[in-house]
């Protein structure tokens, strides 16, 4: 069985609990975020499609293979939480027709959790989903980004945004492609 979670990277009373009870540090997390309008004025023009994902189940089985190949499990029971009406938004990412990825996007601004699909151009997936955070004329955007993500880490500093909040990733044992997986928060992986 696995066991994992985020804390911020800075609560060594939590951390300590959990690696007393075998959940060891696996991936540094940084939110990063930054004033909407310059990360409007930076934006380039992606060539990728969104459309919105339709309620739960209807998407269950192509965002199983998504979730599958970039963290070795389903994740049914968030998606079926967050597109119950959680998320303000949730987008499936396309390029010519082909699955990009995923991105919820909440009214703050907020994208994540964010999948890129492994054969996928990161940096276009994470501009489209920013893009869409923009839409809602929010007055920031964020996301969390891993540490083992260089492109996605590169696009958004390029786009303004700075460390706001390290966080950890703690689990019982190593998983997932943190290179094209962004976390959606704290305590929701």
């Amino acid at each position: 069985m696995l066991y994992a979670l985020i804390t911020p990277a800075y609560n060594i009373t939590s951390t300590g609990l959990y690696l007393n009870n075998g959940l060891y540090p696996r991936e540094p997390l940084y939110r990063m975020a930054a004033p909407a309008q310059p990360v409007a004025q930076n934006l380039t023009d992606p060539e990728y499609d969104t459309t919105p994902i339709a309620p739960w189940p209807e998407p269950r089985e192509w965002m199983a293979e998504i979730d599958d190949a970039l963290l070795g499990l389903r994740r049914d029971l968030h998606h079926r939480f967050l597109l119950g009406g959680v998320a303000a938004r949730a987008v499936r990412i396309e390029c010519a027709g082909a699955l990009a990825g995923y991105a919820y996007i909440s009214a703050e601004g907020h994208v994540g959790p964010l999948a890129i699909a492994p054969d996928a151009d990161a940096k276009a997936v994470v501009i489209t989903a920013l893009r869409c955070a923009l839409e809602g004329r929010p007055s920031r955007v964020s996301t969390i980004v891993p540490g083992r993500a260089d492109v996605v880490m590169r696009a958004v500093l390029a786009l303004g945004l700075r460390i706001e909040e390290p966080y950890v990733l703690m689990a019982s044992r190593p998983f997932g492609n943190w290179g094209n997986y962004l976390a959606g928060a704290p305590g929701f992986l």
